[in-house]
């Protein structure tokens, strides 16, 4: 815990940290310190819980673990800063599985047609479910972007809205796509 406070880790979230993920402080004290000190090196501000997030990402593995996951990041097209933003952005994106990023990956770029580094701007994509939320919103989109009833949709609207929101603003549209949008969760 001295190790967060001196970097200027708010107390608050050092408790939320020790009701939440009190694993992440059995690290051992050097490596905890060197986590720590890649995360504030990387300019993610220690008093926000987005700093408490890369360090549990980073504690919740070995160096070599998350260094296949970059390469997998890398042969998808990725940058090094680009790996570094989107761990910035969204820092639990190193933590899906290798065989998941792949997964996610082969279908919004291979199948969809999704340009990589677009996917890289929005990391939080990892964190969904490919089978229950990505294939049958991507599918859907699609259909919609086909018949013409929307110009453009981003990632983040299509993945990180909740099923509400995104039934009000895409279902919505035209009631009958209501059924096209069952279907589409229902085929995966």
């Amino acid at each position: 815990m001295n190790v967060l406070r001196g970097v200027g880790v708010p107390e608050s979230n050092i408790l939320m940290l020790l009701n939440y993920k009190a694993r992440t402080l059995l690290c051992k004290p050097v490596r905890l310190k060197e986590i720590v000190e890649e995360v504030k090196g990387m300019g993610i501000d220690s008093s926000t819980t987005k700093f408490l997030a890369a360090v549990i990402a980073l504690t919740s593995m070995s160096k070599s673990t998350l260094e296949k996951k970059f390469d997998v990041y890398r042969r998808w097209g990725w940058s090094d800063q680009e790996i570094r933003e989107a761990f910035q952005r969204y820092p639990s994106c190193v933590t899906a599985s290798e065989g998941k990023i792949m997964a996610i990956m082969d279908f919004l770029v291979t199948k969809m047609g999704y340009h990589s580094n677009l996917v890289a701007k929005q990391p939080s994509i990892f964190s969904q479910s490919l089978e229950k939320r990505i294939v049958p919103r991507a599918l859907f989109a699609r259909e919609l972007l086909s018949l013409g009833l929307v110009s453009n949709l981003t990632l983040s609207a299509l993945f990180d809205t909740s099923e509400k929101v995104f039934v009000n603003r895409f279902v919505n549209i035209a009631p009958e796509l209501l059924i096209l949008y069952e279907e589409k969760k229902k085929s995966v």
